[in-house]
């Protein structure tokens, strides 16, 4: 009976492998075995809260075995590696992440991080740009802003205060918006005559002429 029975599982098995590889991928993880995968998440914060990393990892990666659109998982267990110092590893999950969950901002903005914390910068700002084109979340507008602040592109850190700007006045965030104009007027100075907004003042098209008054008068 035991032959008979294992004969049926492995079909079985390799048809729900088949069935999950070509399931619409989310980062809620909204397919098949979402909730045992869910659970299985839980259990590995747990294990990991109390240093039990190895395991918590196994847990993670059953997770992801049995439902591999749950971003959350994809995220724990990167963070676990990151923590064994297996930054290549780390790197690697979030790959994975990125391929089968389609617009994963969150797990762009973690590679992000973990790229800056390895000295790749150029990458780092890249998975950052991808993320911000996902999402519109100041979070992570303010991180891209940031790293072109650390590495000098100036016009590129006041196009992006300037898109956080526009967010925060729109969602009424005073203390953001008075965040915002702040950079952006000390960008302004750091940028001169690279800002083509700033720069139209001495040029003939009245377009540019027009938005650099605009821009003058709001402080940027």
């Amino acid at each position: 009976m035991i032959s008979v029975r294992r004969f049926w599982q492995k079909p079985l098995v390799v048809s729900l492998l088949a069935f999950l590889s070509v399931s619409p991928a989310r980062a809620d993880g909204g397919g098949w075995g979402s909730s045992t995968a869910r659970e299985l998440t839980r259990q590995g914060r747990e294990h990991a809260k109390n240093g039990q990393d190895e395991l918590a990892a196994r847990r993670f990666a059953e997770a992801i075995q049995l439902d591999p659109t749950y971003g959350q998982a994809y995220l724990e267990l990167a963070a676990v590696r990151e923590r064994l110092g297996d930054f290549r590893e780390a790197e690697r999950t979030y790959e994975v992440a990125i391929g089968r969950v389609p617009e994963f901002a969150e797990a762009l903005r973690a590679r992000a991080a973990l790229l800056h914390r390895m000295g790749e910068s150029v990458r780092e700002i890249a998975d950052l740009e991808t993320a911000a084109r996902l999402t519109d979340a100041p979070d992570i507008l303010s991180e891209l802003a940031q790293r072109h602040v650390e590495d000098g592109a100036w016009p590129a850190a006041l196009a992006t205060w300037r898109k956080l700007l526009a967010l925060a006045e729109k969602a009424g965030d005073e203390s953001l918006t008075r965040q915002a104009n702040t950079q952006i007027r000390a960008l302004v100075v750091l940028c001169g005559e690279l800002d083509p907004v700033v720069s139209g003042t001495s040029s003939h098209d009245w377009v540019r002429r027009a938005e650099a008054s605009v821009a003058k008068r709001r402080g940027m």
